[in-house]
């Protein structure tokens, strides 16, 4: 369940999951905005985030920049989130390790650190977002908890690696390039604004231009976003999660109460 349509089905349907439950209180904002966290609750004066995760994903990153004259590290001006305590023991952590992590590649190097400071800097690092609970799904149920108890349904691991850093919506000035690329692949579609439509069934498909890659993704039917995708490498640590095999199947009582008082409140 790892590419892009399953990610975007399985926010949808967690989303239609806590509605059905609990109440048109529930907006999806995230989606591939990774600056906002994916559901809004929202009642009165009482709002929150939950954050949803498949039973494996990416749990967040931050850029580094290896400075080879001073052999270190250094966070980069392009990260969204700020430093906190648990960056800068993994920084401290490669600094001592230059040699090693300095010869990062798309593959990436195993940072093999305590979990504790990964598992820390996630909690900081949603924290930011606003984000009070996570919700996952186990091969039958779906599972609900506070963010502070995310060890204790998570095994996570981190590497430093290679990628790409990240996608937009179309831009104007990229429009033209747009425009000749799907010409060339032979696919028919109208604008409408920045999206397209076309009867053409193209969720997921990349396109690519002279100067861009482009990444299409439905809105409904035959209506499709456009993404464009960054032609820029950074080296990034980066957060991966599996959802623990002994708590698959068992929602904790205890943490669906505390969610269940927090929509009260």
């Amino acid at each position: 369940m790892n590419n892009i349509n399953n990610w975007q089905e399985f926010e949808q349907m967690a989303v239609s999951y806590l509605k059905g439950k609990y109440g048109n209180f529930f907006e999806l904002k995230g989606e591939s905005n990774s600056n906002t966290s994916d559901i809004l609750f929202r009642k009165e004066y009482n709002s929150f985030f939950i954050e949803v995760k498949m039973p494996e994903a990416q749990c967040g990153q931050f850029v580094l920049i290896p400075n080879k004259e001073k052999k270190k590290f250094e966070y980069s001006s392009k990260n969204k989130t700020k430093k906190n305590n648990y960056t800068c023991e993994i920084i401290k952590y490669m600094n001592d390790n230059f040699e090693k992590f300095n010869k990062s590649s798309t593959s990436g190097i195993d940072i093999n650190m305590a979990n504790l400071t990964f598992y820390n800097w996630i909690i900081e690092y949603y924290k930011e977002k606003n984000v009070k609970f996570f919700i996952t799904k186990s091969d039958k149920d779906y599972i609900i908890f506070p963010i502070e108890n995310f060890s204790c349904y998570f095994e996570v691991t981190a590497k430093y690696r290679m990628k790409k850093s990240g996608s937009s919506p179309l831009s104007d000035l990229s429009k033209n390039d747009f425009e000749e690329a799907l010409k060339k692949a032979n696919i028919s579609y109208k604008f409408k604004g920045l999206d397209i439509t076309t009867d053409e069934e193209l969720d997921g498909r990349k396109i690519c231009g002279e100067n861009r890659t482009y990444l299409l993704r439905k809105k409904e039917d035959k209506l499709y976003k456009v993404r464009q995708l960054s032609n820029t490498e950074n080296c990034n640590v980066i957060f991966s999660i599996k959802l623990k095999a002994n708590i698959s199947e068992k929602q904790k009582k205890e943490d669906l109460d505390k969610f269940e008082l927090f929509l009260k409140n």
